[in-house]
């Protein structure tokens, strides 16, 4: 017990040796010789609620759309930092910095500026009312035409507060972020289909009614879902519109799997037991507009084709 004593103590002297020494004189008090934080000298500090990445940015994604006047909306919240809330309401500035995102830009090769056109920020002013620490902002972001193969990076800073006593962080006062954006198809599927191993036993009821098909790149997606090393399969969506099995405007699809490809080949006539027929590895939407996707393929000697039908 008196080791565990000695551990504590000793951690504890280097930790408050460890505090005392990051503040100035003018921020302790000497009281019986004893030199401790005066946190009434704390200055008050405004700054963005949440924390960045080690590169320095959070993220923000948004699905893509067709759809011109769709947006989708992201919150941004800035935050009053010390050890007790103000008595009266203050009001936040936050404004748009072009400046700040190109310099990160100049400093990180790949980026590029997200569009002004593709969101609503300007300059907007929020309160953080009186006993409390936060207020949001929202941005209204405006996916149509933007790829999935960009790095959008946008930056928001805090440029303005209505009490001079308060003070922005030199750290945080500014927040960096990458703007993504899905692809199209990115999104939950209802999944029907069937499994057959060596054309006879049916595994159908193995498969996940619903999954997910996820963003690669502006025209590629790969399955969520995994059974029995089924899973990773990845589409690839040309972008030649055809007529394909009677659907017009449809796209046929190229599917693989990267990490087993000599075992993996699709079928694209695949008239097999439990076929509902005709072309596959194509997609189209359906007249709500979701896309469909028809699939077949081999996995060593396992047959399996779904239907992937967006929800």
């Amino acid at each position: 017990m008196n080791t565990l004593r000695k551990i504590f103590v000793s951690i504890t002297a280097v930790a408050l040796l460890f505090l005392t020494s990051c503040l100035d004189d003018k921020d302790v008090n000497e009281f019986n010789g004893v030199m401790t934080p005066d946190f009434a000298a704390t200055p008050y500090v405004v700054d963005f609620n949440e924390m960045p990445n080690s590169a320095g940015y959070i993220v923000k994604s948004f699905p893509g759309t067709i759809d011109p006047n769709q947006s989708y909306s992201a919150n941004f919240r800035v935050n009053l930092s010390s050890p007790w809330q103000l008595d009266h309401d203050l009001t936040v500035t936050v404004s748009l910095d072009d400046d700040a995102a190109n310099k990160f830009i100049a400093e990180n090769p790949g980026f590029k500026l997200f569009p002004s056109s593709k969101h609503d920020l300007t300059t907007a002013t929020v309160t953080i009312p009186a006993g409390e620490r936060e207020a949001e902002v929202t941005v209204n972001f405006f996916t149509k035409g933007l790829s999935a193969d960009d790095k959008f990076m946008m930056a928001i800073s805090i440029t303005d507060v209505s009490d001079p006593n308060i003070i922005v962080s030199g750290n945080f006062g500014t927040q960096y972020i990458k703007v993504g954006v899905y692809n199209l198809y990115h999104g939950n599927y209802a999944l029907s289909g069937q499994w057959w191993y060596h054309g006879s036993n049916d595994f159908s009821g193995y498969v996940p009614t619903e999954t997910m098909l996820l963003t690669t790149s502006s025209t590629g997606l790969v399955t969520q879902y995994s059974y029995a090393g089924w899973g990773n399969v990845e589409f690839e969506v040309s972008q030649t519109a055809e007529t394909i099995d009677g659907h017009e405007n449809a796209y046929y699809v190229t599917i693989t799997k990267s990490d087993d490809p000599d075992q993996f080949k699709q079928l694209d006539n695949y008239d097999g037991p439990g076929s509902p027929g005709g072309v596959f590895n194509y997609c189209y939407r359906d007249d709500n507009g979701k896309w469909v996707f028809k699939i077949a393929y081999q996995y060593y000697t396992n047959l399996s084709w779904h239907i992937y039908q967006q929800l």
